[in-house]
């Protein structure tokens, strides 16, 4: 049975971002020189929210593309000589001056809707929805009161969002301008594999 590709998709990203934590919690032993304990409940915590927001994220691609096309269609001039002989094309320049011209559509890319699509998600919006959804649902799973969630806001959303841009604006370019819509969320993730070490070492010290 062919899951919807929604499901499939947040499978992928979970299974990917699950690996992630795991390197995480290995590396953050080796840093510190202590036996390497697999924290379960960070484990499932940072499961958990990615299990929350890949949906989220699913969405808000597949409107990013709705709101900034990457293809468009444009009419473009092609000259027809298939259809005559050696002869007939001999003549048809000699009489005619040139080809046929017809017009035909064409798929080419949109580079102002790209610019503007990869602006939105990795500069602006996106890189706060994630960001605020992340520090949100790790704070609710960690029993923090709202006050001290809105205080990890205050502190955390911007070094994490500075942080982003020496990962992010690179992938997230060659995603929205090759990858097709319903992959973006899979390259991603495994572009985002190092990315999401580091975020289960901030889910750590939160």
């Amino acid at each position: 049975m062919k899951l919807p590709p929604i499901v499939t998709t947040c499978l992928m990203a979970l299974g990917i971002d699950c690996c992630s934590n795991i390197i995480a919690q290995r590396l953050k032993a080796w840093r510190t020189g202590v036996p390497f304990v697999f924290d379960r409940v960070l484990f499932f915590q940072f499961a958990f929210m990615v299990f929350l927001t890949a949906p989220v994220n699913y969405h808000w691609q597949n409107s990013l593309e709705r709101w900034f096309p990457g293809w468009k269609i444009v009419k473009v001039q092609k000259k027809d000589v298939s259809s005559l002989d050696d002869e007939e094309k001999e003549i048809f320049l000699r009489e005619d001056g040139g080809p046929k011209v017809q017009e035909e559509e064409a798929r080419v890319r949109n580079w102002w809707n790209i610019f503007r699509k990869w602006f939105t998600d990795c500069i602006t919006m996106g890189a706060l929805l994630n960001t605020t959804m992340f520090l949100i649902l790790m704070g609710i799973m960690k029993g923090k009161t709202w006050s001290r969630i809105g205080t990890d806001l205050r502190t955390e959303m911007f070094p994490i969002i500075f942080d982003s841009y020496k990962v992010w604006p690179v992938a997230n370019f060659f995603s929205t301008t090759y990858c097709p819509v319903e992959r973006r969320m899979i390259f991603l993730s495994c572009c985002g594999l190092m990315w999401n070490i580091y975020l289960s070492l901030v889910a750590a010290r939160l």
